[in-house]
């Protein structure tokens, strides 16, 4: 045989090799169980709930997920209307149901929402020694059994929180110095669930995140818009936030936030996404707190546009875990500033003096990226590990990229590049719009 037939079939071998080792069989035809909700209806309205979007609803909210609760579990219908309210608990064996119309309306003010005004506040130690963080809209403990389910609209909003942000204080630090920071709450947080569906509803306008699911077993998210301000003027409007936990169905969502689309947040096993829709935002991604680990994840047939990052693993010293065994295959990126990022020397700006844990350091091992479109990237991307763990095992096979800049690699044991086409050419990215960062 003669030396570049050697040469090409060695590398053949080596990238069957390498790209062996990402195996996510099991998780490509995930259907995680469903929460099973007894055949029972209750109407919130019979619970003295009144749709005008004037009225507080915190009680009639209150009353109706207590009847349901005693009852042993059923169906909360919440008819078309806005029924504003604070924040308020659910309870094992429901379905909460937005019909057609139906909104669920955070307070337009803080004193709604249990706090003092900012102008009642003299300083951010009077800030910290006064407001502890508010609770989310909706939340659940150590349940089971749940389901959040449209087409209705549950709206955070959000604007009074996000003018009292971090980002605004940032920005406004020498036009109104001093400008006091709030804690802000997100929009749903489930905390400890077995079968949890949310399907069909949008959610919008959080203060903080949106839908936060932690140490919840068998997850199935379909059909979900949600919206937030991409420009910047709604800051950490993190959309859909699952993890630890396992067995994560992420499915047709619809998505246009200003932070994270997708992340999965501090741990996470047997999770496919696939055939989601991403306008801007952040991208799909992991971290940046991996902790518990990632593995066992496929992420396929989604569309991302204009976003800040596309396929994205972040973590950093004092957060980090194990990454690994992780698949991205048929996506399609397009005018994205960074398209790929894979990063273990990550800097959050709201905390850039993190220290953590010492002995939680980051690693990324065995990534498969195929069959991956992008198209006016501003950045192809960065792989960047730390000296004492570099990243290992990553493949790229089958991708087309066009960008302005080509990838920084550092601290990464050598890619494979197999059957890929990069182009690197000034002038390929979209120019920015006023507001963009």
């Amino acid at each position: 045989m003669k030396p570049l037939a050697l040469l090409l079939l060695s590398a053949a071998l080596l990238v069957g090799a390498r790209a062996g080792l990402v195996d996510v069989t099991a998780v490509e035809h995930l259907r995680p169980a469903r929460p099973v909700i007894p055949d029972r209806s209750f109407a919130l309205t019979d619970f003295g709930a009144v749709g005008d979007g004037q009225v507080l609803n915190t009680g009639a909210f209150e009353r109706a997920v207590d009847a349901v609760a005693r009852a042993g579990g059923g169906r909360l219908v919440v008819p078309r209307g806005i029924f504003r309210t604070g924040p308020f608990t659910l309870c094992s064996n429901l379905e909460l149901h937005l019909a057609e119309g139906a909104v669920i309306l955070g307070p337009p003010t803080f004193a709604e929402y249990g706090l003092p005004e900012p102008a009642m506040l003299r300083s951010q130690e009077d800030v910290r020694a006064r407001i502890t963080p508010p609770a989310p809209l909706l939340s659940g403990k150590n349940l089971h059994d749940l389901a959040l389910t449209g087409p209705g609209i549950i709206d955070g909003n959000g604007a009074h929180w996000w003018a009292r942000s971090e980002r605004a204080a940032r920005n406004t630090a020498t036009t109104e110095p001093g400008r006091l920071v709030y804690p802000r709450p997100h929009l749903i947080v489930i905390q400890g669930c077995e079968r949890l569906l949310v399907a069909g509803l949008t959610l919008r306008n959080s203060p903080k995140f949106h839908l936060v699911p932690s140490h919840v077993h068998d997850l199935t998210i379909e059909h979900v818009t949600v919206r937030a301000p991409w420009d910047g003027s709604g800051p950490n409007t993190d959309a859909i936030d699952p993890g630890p936990g396992e067995r994560f169905w992420i499915h047709h969502c619809d998505i246009d936030t200003g932070d994270d689309d997708i992340v999965i947040k501090s741990g996470g096993s047997a999770i496919l996404i696939e055939d989601c829709t991403i306008h801007h935002g952040h991208g799909i991604s992991i971290g940046s707190e991996t902790s518990a680990g990632v593995h066992d994840m496929l992420v396929r047939n989604c569309t991302l546009e204009d976003t800040d990052n596309g396929i994205r693993i972040k973590s950093m010293r004092g957060a980090g875990g194990l990454v690994r065994n992780i698949r991205y295959t048929n996506l399609t990126l397009t005018h994205v500033d960074n398209a790929i990022v894979l990063e273990l020397d990550y800097v959050d700006n709201n905390r850039p003096n993190f220290k953590g844990d010492p002995a939680k350091v980051p690693a990324i091992r065995d990534v498969l990226i195929d069959h991956v479109t992008v198209t006016g990237a501003r950045q192809a991307g960065k792989i960047v590990g730390l000296p004492d763990s570099r990243i290992s095992g990553l493949t790229f096979r089958e991708l087309t990229l066009t960008a302005e800049i080509d990838f920084v690699i550092k601290d990464c044991d050598p890619p494979v590049f197999a059957q890929c086409t990069r182009t690197i050419q000034a002038g390929v990215a979209r120019p920015r719009a006023p507001g963009e960062h």
